[in-house]
């Protein structure tokens, strides 16, 4: 059947998968049955597909191995090698200049893994919050965590010092005082109290400088009574998840759980004057959906590693388990070269059908089992008469 549908559905080569991991591909240490043989048969086809996760805090490279053990793929390299887009996959497109010339903060579960991914991506200057600790051990005044999570530091870049400021309200700055540019939430920190002092004494700043407190801060005659407006550092968030699916029946809390407590603080020391100024990334930010997007139009040849021609693209299939990234997303998601993009929700994750909340608040164009009946019914929908069985025959 495999060569009459290719060719009879050579017309398919303008449509695309975008496929979420956690929750469709797998759950915990277990691969979705099917899932694997799935993305042989559509590999096998020659469709154009990725792997759209919120996840993050590790190499692409690393999820690749992940997944590939998760659903006992033979050959992981062809399958997956170069479609794996993380929550923080976007950045490597980032602005060359903040690259070299800024300095960033870094957090994530594990920092110094953070640190030295954003150094591959191209940031020269990265520092982490065990970094401002071991320069200076009086801005966290409990208990540190220097035998685990930040055991491993690195001297702040270009000599600067985490020190130099005494007084928070002079602005005759010392020339080696730590200017931070960026603040970038990698994944889900750990030491929640650490981060969200360090974030905190940053977007109280001056113009980022470490130690310092901005003169317009609670001041109502300018915009949100003056906070976040004194040159203070951007906020970035690699993704808004606020609950991921395991193996454990409840929930789990992710990334957004982590904006949301920073908010909270926010929210305390404003008194409400002002809500917190940041960007995101992940689903379902319509940066990550560019991103994923302008990866499938020039692909990109597993075999050689070589960028194809751009191939224009009348339709791509998002099928994720979370209504609140991946179908919302999806759904908001319009791309200028006029492509649609079709939503797809799956049973097998996050979203389960509860009395109070019977339907998702952000509906998709179909719900099905799982992510072989996804793709099915994306084929269907395309005009191909295609079952199940035969999607997950080689």
């Amino acid at each position: 059947m495999d060569e009459a549908w290719a060719k009879t559905h050579h017309g398919f080569a303008d449509i695309a998968f975008a496929f979420d991991i956690d929750g469709v591909l797998y759950k915990g240490q277990r691969g979705i049955p099917g899932a694997r043989e799935m993305l042989q048969k559509i590999r096998q086809l020659g469709l154009r597909y990725v792997f759209l996760t919120n996840g993050g805090g590790a190499h692409e490279n690393a999820k690749v191995a992940s997944l590939a053990k998760r659903l006992g793929l033979e050959n992981p390299d062809y399958v997956l090698k170069g479609r794996v887009i993380l929550s923080h996959t976007p950045m490597r497109g980032w602005d060359e200049d903040v690259k070299k010339n800024g300095t960033v903060l870094v957090t994530a579960s594990e920092p110094e893994t953070a640190r030295q991914l954003a150094r591959e991506y191209g940031f020269e200057r990265a520092v982490t919050p065990a970094d401002l600790l071991a320069a200076n051990p009086h801005i966290y005044p409990f208990a540190h965590l220097r035998d685990s999570l930040h055991k491993k530091v690195s001297p702040l870049p270009d000599g600067k010092s985490a020190a130099a400021i005494t007084d928070p309200y002079s602005r005759d700055i010392p020339s080696n005082a730590l200017k931070i540019d960026q603040i970038l939430v990698w994944n889900d920190p750990r030491d929640w109290s650490l981060d969200i002092q360090v974030i905190h004494d940053l977007l109280v700043s001056h113009r980022g400088y470490l130690g310092t407190i901005s003169t317009k801060n609670g001041d109502k005659a300018l915009i949100d009574a003056g906070w976040q407006q004194d040159g203070q550092p951007d906020l970035w968030i690699s993704n808004l998840d606020l609950v991921w699916k395991t193996e454990y029946p409840v929930n789990r809390f992710g990334t957004g759980a982590f904006l949301e407590a920073l908010k909270g603080v926010w929210a305390a020391v404003t008194e409400g004057a002002a809500p917190l100024r940041y960007e995101a990334l992940g689903k379902p930010s319509r940066h990550t959906y560019e991103y994923a997007h302008n990866r499938l139009l020039h692909g990109e040849d597993v075999a050689e590693g070589e960028r194809k021609r751009r191939r224009p693209l009348r339709r791509v299939y998002m099928v994720g388990d979370n209504p609140e990234s991946d179908i919302r997303g999806a759904n908001e998601f319009t791309p200028p070269d006029g492509a649609q993009w079709e939503s797809i929700l799956v049973r097998t994750g996050v979203f389960q059908p509860t009395k109070a909340e019977p339907e998702p608040r952000y509906q998709a164009t179909v719900v099905v089992d799982d992510v072989v009946d996804a793709v099915v019914w994306a084929l269907r929908n395309e005009g191909a008469d295609v079952s199940r069985e035969w999607l997950l025959s080689k």
